[in-house]
């Protein structure tokens, strides 16, 4: 994967999580980002709070104008973590589980589908992958949060 294609990636991943915008002139901006655009450099963040608690319903910034993009807390759901879980726990073959790794989704079987929102799919061993997903996030909450 090329280096511009991992800055998308990177920017794309963070799509409705919380970020710190810091500006060239000093400002800052914390908020949900909403939306990037490459070419121009552009993004929109909403529920936007400035240093001096000036809050926006949204802030659209020039790309030209950003010094960094901060995250504070990392993400819950590793794919590759979380696909390797499944493997080992429910003893499925790893041809049976394939990872889209940008896109943050693993499907077993062709059938169930997981993001980060959760579990798609019906049936015995969807429920059994949603308990897993289930005990997974809250052990990744609880190691979070000591």
């Amino acid at each position: 994967m090329s280096i511009s294609r991992r800055v998308v990636y990177d920017i794309n991943s963070l799509i409705d999580k919380t970020v710190i915008i810091k500006l060239t002139n000093g400002k800052t901006y914390t908020g949900q980002l909403s939306s990037f655009e490459i070419d121009p450099f552009m993004v929109s963040i909403s529920n936007a709070k400035d240093n001096e608690n000036n809050v926006y319903y949204k802030a659209i910034i020039n790309g030209s104008i950003i010094s960094e993009i901060l995250i504070k807390n990392a993400p819950i759901f590793d794919v590759k973590e979380f696909a390797s879980l499944i493997e080992k726990s429910l003893n499925l073959r790893p041809g049976d589980i394939k990872v889209y790794e940008e896109a943050g989704v693993i499907t077993v079987l062709e059938k169930i589908k997981v993001t980060e929102n959760g579990v798609e799919g019906s049936g015995p061993l969807a429920q059994r992958i949603y308990d897993l997903f289930n005990e997974y996030v809250e052990k990744k909450k609880r190691e979070t949060s000591r």
